[in-house]
């Protein structure tokens, strides 16, 4: 393991700790419990490295005039092999990020097909940092990017990431007060972030309120 320099296990703790919190932004107050289930698992050569559920999440839809200006994507779906409360020095995880031209509450139901490339260099821990997406032939316009990383709290990585990514994104309800849908993701290449894999495969439900 390394040892990580003075100054960031508190700052990395703390990270982990938002990133992992078992909240939904953007809800209404409902009583109505959010629900994720489903797999995320990392490759690491030969070997598979499953996370289990519960997936904690973010969901922050925009408008056109503030697309522009917003630092954080639509979606984050994240999961990790550590959801105590203490986390472990070793943890490891993996987030999904997926950003929108512009994402209404309330506008029905949707599917996008998910065919790209992105490339960014897998330092710090921003999730918009430096994004660069590239739209297959098969992507559905007005799904922006779709990216993931790794993390860990004991390594450091300063590389570009090249990841291809397929799958699709479907939301069965978009209520006012509620978001269900599936996300499946498969991707090819580093995963990025701090402790990237080889690639990666999502396959997740999830009920939110909006």
């Amino acid at each position: 393991m390394h040892n990580p320099p003075k100054g960031r296990p508190l700052f990395r703790h703390a990270l982990l700790a938002g990133v992992l919190s078992l909240a939904v932004l953007g809800g209404t107050g409902c009583d109505r419990e959010s629900s994720l289930t489903g797999h995320m698992r990392v490759r690491h050569g030969e070997v598979w490295e499953d996370f289990p559920t519960p997936v904690s999440s973010v969901f922050l839809p925009k408008t056109k005039a503030d697309a522009t200006f917003s630092l954080n994507p639509v979606f984050t779906f994240c999961n990790s092999d550590d959801l105590s409360e203490e986390r472990r020095d070793d943890a490891r995880g993996l987030c999904v990020y997926g950003d929108f031209d512009s994402f209404a509450k309330g506008s029905g139901p949707e599917e996008y097909v998910i065919d790209g490339a992105v490339q960014f260099p897998a330092k710090g821990y921003e999730p918009r940092s430096d994004v660069y997406f590239e739209p297959g032939l098969g992507h559905t316009s007005g799904l922006k990017e779709v990216w993931t990383r790794s993390f860990c709290l004991d390594a450091e990585r300063d590389e570009t990431t090249l990841q291809q990514l397929s799958g699709r994104l479907v939301l069965e309800e978009n209520s006012e007060d509620r978001l269900r849908g599936h996300l499946e993701l498969t991707v090819e290449g580093q995963t990025g972030g701090t402790c990237p894999g080889d690639a990666a495969e999502v396959d997740l439900d999830f009920d939110l309120e909006n």
